[in-house]
């Protein structure tokens, strides 16, 4: 396993104890991380991951993650993974993700999020972030 594929997997287990801070250490400063549904929740930078990050998954208990596919093509990274929402109310979310990864210099320059919004906010409880239309 190379280095940036430790780098990833690490960070999904930071994202797991919603350690943040931790998650947003991978990245470059200039890092881009985009959910691609939501082009206006591009983030760029690691306070503004950070901010993102707390935003959407601040509430919950946990997310652990699953990776099904990791491929790598020296420094992109492309991983399709399944997350767990675990929200502190009891109710549970399942996402399916695919992403592209590029690294530089040992850190993750872009994340790129692919999923599908219908099926995220279908399952979510009507408290998280009920300011976002769910159809």
């Amino acid at each position: 396993m190379s280095r940036n594929a430790d780098r990833l997997r690490q960070l999904f287990v930071d994202l797991d104890r919603l350690d943040f801070a931790a998650v947003a250490d991978h990245c470059t400063g200039d890092c881009v991380y985009e959910d691609v549904p939501f082009d206006a929740a591009t983030a760029v930078g690691p306070e503004a991951i950070r901010a993102k990050l707390e935003l959407g998954l601040g509430t919950l208990e946990r997310i652990p993650t699953t990776i099904h596919e990791l491929i790598e093509d020296g420094d992109t990274l492309m991983v399709e993974r399944t997350e767990v929402w675990h929200h502190r109310t009891g109710e549970r979310a399942t996402l399916k993700v695919a992403a592209v990864f590029k690294f530089r210099d040992g850190k993750i320059a872009l994340w790129r999020d692919y999923w599908d919004a219908k099926t995220l906010f279908a399952q979510q409880p009507a408290h998280w972030l009920p300011d976002i239309p769910r159809s």
